[in-house]
């Protein structure tokens, strides 16, 4: 049968009047960030990105998985509204695609293809998740243009560390997770950690890290994965140093934040120690910790100057 123009457009007619209507039942708006929307539909794609990050959040309460999502779009909204100032977000950053393997692998797919069929049980294509590695590799590059004129090294403390180094014939590397949170200032820091065990106990450390870490490890469960015992500092060596794998440390004083640590595993690994390289690998962790510090205070102050509205 052949329609003409006429029967064509009320077809069309038709068919967005009811989308329209079955968008105004189902779609609601939750919230308003600067000038952006968030809609119910923008939170359940949310909360299935995190959920195919971190499987084991399916194990922690509705409320604490909606507050979880919501604080993750703000944060996301946020960070992209100050990129946009100064870059355009296509999709062209080389970076992407290393990141988007780091997580393949730590979600333990061989290859894209098996991990394309696993977030489409979460109705997430790759270039969704493709867009919200851009947002954070260049909120980090906006960060380093920012502030990396303020990172300071101490190099003759590092190549002394690395003198010692190479008079040992092993060493130890740690398998890490991390919760990294602020002093709230209504709490006391004994009751604030205490919240967080307490936590740890009902939801375990990954859901924890998701609902209570501040640092960009959250979305994969606070996982930050082998780290040298002598890339790590004098006081976070003294309090792993009595840990077992598993277990988890007092809160450490890092800068303006704490930071709970917990060994996941433990290996003894042969030294070979290149001193240049291990100083440009030294260099490197120090400089991405003291822009990690940076990107939070950056994030808060920004934030602190944002309209965000909840309905």
């Amino acid at each position: 049968m052949i329609l003409n123009k006429k029967t064509i457009i009320l077809v069309l007619i038709f068919f967005l009047l009811n989308n329209f209507s079955y968008s105004k039942i189902n779609l609601k708006i939750i919230m308003k960030i600067n000038d952006q929307i968030v809609t119910t539909y923008d939170l359940e794609k949310e909360t299935s990105y995190l959920l195919a990050l971190n499987p084991k959040l399916k194990e922690i309460s509705k409320n604490d998985l909606l507050e979880l999502s919501k604080k993750s779009i703000i944060k996301e909204m946020i960070k992209k509204s100050e990129i946009v100032k100064y870059k355009e977000l296509n999709l062209q950053n080389a970076q992407i695609d290393n990141v988007l393997n780091k997580i393949i692998r730590n979600l333990n797919y061989s290859n894209q293809s098996e991990f394309e069929n696993y977030l489409s049980d979460f109705d997430i294509s790759i270039n969704d998740l493709k867009k919200k590695i851009e947002i954070e590799n260049e909120w980090k590059n906006l960060v380093y243009a920012k502030y990396s004129k303020s990172v300071k090294i101490d190099e003759n403390n590092l190549i002394s560390k690395i003198e010692k180094i190479s008079e040992e014939k092993f060493s130890l590397e740690y398998n890490l997770s991390e919760i990294v949170f602020d002093k709230k200032q209504n709490i006391s820091l004994e009751e604030q950690s205490s919240k967080i065990f307490e936590s740890i106990k009902i939801n375990g450390f990954e859901n924890t890290a998701n609902l209570y870490s501040i640092s960009d490890s959250s979305k994969v469960g606070g996982k930050i994965g082998w780290i040298k015992k002598d890339s790590l500092s004098l006081g976070i060596n003294r309090e792993l140093e009595n840990l077992k794998v598993n277990s988890y440390s007092n809160p450490i004083k890092i800068g303006n934040n704490y930071l709970i640590l917990k060994i996941n595993d433990i290996k003894e690994v042969a030294i070979e120690v290149n001193k240049q390289k291990e100083l440009d690998r030294m260099i490197m962790i120090e400089t991405s910790n003291q822009l990690a510090k940076f990107s939070n205070i950056f994030y808060n102050k920004i934030k602190l100057n944002s309209a965000i509205s909840e309905f």
